[in-house]
């Protein structure tokens, strides 16, 4: 059995500055570092344990692992794949300059760069293999228990490969909407691909 809780960063100071995200490496802000405070004191009382974590690169991320690995008592590791989604020029611009500068396409298909206007960042298809790719690393671990901790967006296109929705064009679909330090606990059983939520917060 594979046990896996997937874990969204706290707040940003690209939150708070109205910015564009993605890979602008925002760190957290004096409430996002409350927030992961919170959630670690919060699995230790309820006896959560992992055999490692593992976390997006991304400071944002980065500083909630540490938090956890501190509180927890657990190694972590950081890994590039787990970053979320490359955004290319957006990255860190306001969003009132970025519908001026890259105006949004009517139509986007899973196929194109997301921003279209300029032919850069990172397509539908592109940030869902990266997704797969990412939870079968995690998974050929074997065995164990980990702690994921990633971005909104990445973590969003996890739950889709995880059940089997394809990328779409204008991103329609499904979406899985994840707070700050929003996680949730799931198991896969390999011997039978079988994927069990457990609990959503």
């Amino acid at each position: 059995m594979i046990h896996i809780t997937f874990v969204r960063h706290g707040r940003s100071q690209a939150d708070d500055l109205y910015v564009h995200e993605g890979r602008f490496d925002s760190p957290l802000t004096e409430v996002g570092i409350q927030q992961a405070e919170q959630r670690a004191k919060q699995f230790v009382e309820e006896g959560y344990q992992y055999d490692s974590i593992l976390s997006s690169s991304l400071q944002r991320a980065r500083n909630v692992a540490e938090i956890f690995s501190e509180h927890l008592n657990v190694n972590m590791t950081t890994h590039d794949e787990l970053m979320e989604r490359d955004n290319g020029p957006l990255q860190g611009l306001p969003f009132n300059e970025s519908a001026n500068s890259y105006p949004k396409a009517d139509f986007v298909n899973p196929y194109q760069p997301c921003v279209v206007s300029a032919n850069e960042g990172e397509s539908g298809v592109e940030l869902y293999a990266r997704a797969s790719l990412a939870l079968q690393s995690i998974i050929r671990r074997g065995s164990g228990r980990y702690l994921v901790v990633s971005h909104g967006r990445f973590l969003n296109t996890m739950f889709n490969v995880i059940c089997g929705n394809q990328p779409r064009a204008n991103e329609a679909g499904v979406r899985f909407a994840f707070d700050d330090l929003g996680y949730v606990d799931t198991t896969y059983q390999p011997e039978s691909d079988v994927w069990v939520i457990r609990s959503v917060r």
